[in-house]
């Protein structure tokens, strides 16, 4: 019998996957490098985010490295029949839908990091929305299609907010928790139909570009810093190389893991 090629980044599957990629309010790098990562293993890829201008810069981004424009989408992710009704193209273009990549981020919030009494409702319930409902309506709204082709990896990025006790972070450590929570639940219930979900789980991440950055949230992050062994920020390429690989054929058999990429933040 003819022995089976071996699987590298170069024959791992991602080849022709239709992957999409939803982000807000995490910046333009982490939701750019995964497009190019992506791109790169040939997947035809779909960024969408709530903000316009994000996603001009994920274009630009992608063009100086690639060389190439990608189209991106922009949706209010508080209106599900607008997700539902950007599934349905993709998938009426495509065929199918392999790949949710979810990033739900920190950066609108990081400004008004505060200790816990000094929150208010609306906080709480803005992160929790941003946060928590929409990925469930994202989630809810891909699985059907995934269930209809017998396949599917549903990669959600969460932080270790969630598993780490850190300062001025507890609503956003809760609601990324409940992701954490609701991913593991998820991997039970479609692993029959060949479906794994996962999450990948940021430390301290290099999610601002100079330019972007604000002295005082570059200065409450420094501060986090210090619970990092490696005593570094975490660059996006070392993200976007975890994520393919739990959508690749090579993170078949991995599902219902909290991954960590956090420089050694939390040891498990």
């Amino acid at each position: 019998m003819e022995k089976e090629p071996i699987l590298s980044l170069r024959n791992n599957g991602l080849k022709g996957r239709v992957v999409i990629i939803a982000s807000q309010h995490s910046g333009k790098c982490i939701p750019a490098e995964l497009a190019q990562t992506f791109l790169v293993e040939e997947a035809a890829v779909y960024v969408t985010d709530i903000n316009p201008e994000i996603l001009r810069l994920v274009e630009d981004e992608v063009e100086k490295y690639l060389g190439v424009r990608i189209a991106t989408y922009p949706l209010d992710f508080s209106k599900p029949g607008e997700i539902h009704r950007f599934i349905q193209e993709v998938k009426e273009k495509e065929g199918r839908i392999d790949v949710l990549v979810t990033d739900f981020g920190l950066l609108e919030f990081i400004p008004h990091l505060k200790p816990f009494h000094l929150q208010t409702k609306d906080e709480w319930k803005r992160q929790f929305r941003y946060i928590v409902e929409d990925l469930f309506v994202w989630t809810k709204a891909i699985i059907p299609e995934m269930i209809e082709h017998k396949f599917g990896r549903i990669i959600h990025i969460t932080s270790e907010a969630s598993r780490v006790g850190t300062p001025f972070m507890s609503v956003y450590g809760a609601a990324k928790a409940a992701v954490a929570g609701l991913t593991r639940s998820l991997a039970v219930e479609l692993a029959k139909h060949n479906i794994t979900a996962n999450c990948v789980s940021l430390g301290i991440q290099k999610i601002l570009d100079r330019n972007e950055r604000s002295k005082p949230a570059i200065q409450k992050l420094e501060k986090i810093l210090k619970l990092v062994p490696l005593r570094r920020f975490g660059e996006p390429e070392e993200i976007s190389f975890m994520v393919a690989f739990l959508a690749s054929d090579l993170g078949g058999y991995i599902t219902g893991q909290n991954i960590s990429v956090a420089g050694g933040m939390v040891m498990i």
